[in-house]
């Protein structure tokens, strides 16, 4: 019973202290609020200066399919994201350096305010170190702090076919690799890459993009019968083709989808 005195009487000091500190250090950071000169100086020079602003272009995917989780990297997404979005992250990155630019000038600016301590009000009731010490926090809180970093960051899962993950891997791709692949993807001949590998990464996740959800609502939907030869059989002779073949710019959407056998699937190969 003693003991919960002590500890009672202990926990209602130590609230009464923390309210107290807070009140003052209120009342501290009013006062610079109001009177502060290089506070005034800083927010100035936050008027001079607008930095771009960046969205977030982070992204992730879950995959039911082991096989396509583990043939598929994080740079092959990335470079299947960049072919839609390739225009926008080149702007953001340029504006990213932009911001670095102005800055750096932004820096020399604020570098250059020897104000601090000086107030357009009278100090005497108030303790000097420690209004030195609040002003430089509200100081530093007021700083401007832009986007001078372009990133994205892609994280794979892998699920059960009930949905719960068991496996993930990230990789986050700066702009000093991003570009480069921006710049492969911008090599075509029409509709098609001339980069091998920039091909190879769209195709292995054009094909990824066949979940076993999808995979067995066509089989449904085609009364598990090869649509070639008609044929039926188990889920292992089956497989799902791609009717306009991805080599040829076909997409997996439901409707350029099809059940074959497996013998039909690879003698139709590529060809439409």
């Amino acid at each position: 019973m003693f003991f919960l005195i002590i500890l009672c009487i202990s926990s209602t000091i130590l609230i009464t202290f923390y309210i107290v500190f807070k009140l003052r250090n209120k009342k501290y950071k009013d006062f610079i609020l109001k009177n502060s000169i290089a506070l005034k100086q800083l927010l100035d020079i936050n008027d001079k200066y607008h930095f771009y602003e960046c969205k977030s272009y982070d992204d992730s995917h879950v995959y039911d399919n082991n096989d396509f989780y583990n043939n598929i990297s994080c740079e092959d997404y990335l470079i299947y994201q960049l072919q839609f979005k390739k225009y926008e992250v080149s702007k953001d990155i340029k504006n990213i350096d932009n911001n670095i630019v102005l800055y750096d000038l932004y820096c020399k600016e604020i570098v250059a305010i020897n104000s601090f301590g000086n107030f357009n009000s009278s100090t005497e009731k108030l303790n000097q170190k420690h209004l030195y010490s609040i002003e430089k926090e509200v100081f530093n809180q007021y700083k401007l702090k832009p986007i001078l970093h372009f990133y994205i960051t892609i994280t794979l899962y892998c699920s059960k076919i009930n949905g719960q993950i068991y496996a993930s891997k990230r990789k986050t791709f700066t702009s000093d690799q991003i570009l480069p692949l921006i710049k492969r993807l911008d090599n075509k001949n029409g509709g098609f890459y001339n980069d091998k590998g920039i091909w190879d990464s769209l195709c292995r996740v054009e094909r990824g993009r066949v979940s076993n959800k999808m995979r067995f609502s066509i089989y449904k939907r085609d009364g598990y019968r090869c649509r070639i030869c008609g044929r039926s059989g188990c889920f292992d002779y089956l497989e799902i083709d791609h009717i306009k073949p991805i080599a040829k710019g076909g997409k997996t959407t439901y409707d350029n989808l099809q059940t074959l056998c497996r013998r039909c699937n690879k003698e139709k190969g590529d060809k439409y």
